[in-house]
């Protein structure tokens, strides 16, 4: 099975058992100084807010 796991959250995902979608391209995390290439649906939101 297909696993990928968000670098911010640190959750990791079963792509065929969970619906979470994930965000690709240049994201960039103010309140952790860091950026990030892909993101949970989750923590894309809290991101991109």
């Amino acid at each position: 099975m297909g696993e990928i796991r968000c670098p911010r959250c640190k959750k990791t995902f079963v792509m065929e058992l969970n619906e979470t979608r994930f965000r690709a391209g240049s994201f960039y995390d103010d309140d952790r100084d860091q950026s990030f290439d892909q993101l949970c649906e989750e923590c894309h939101r809290a991101v991109v807010k």
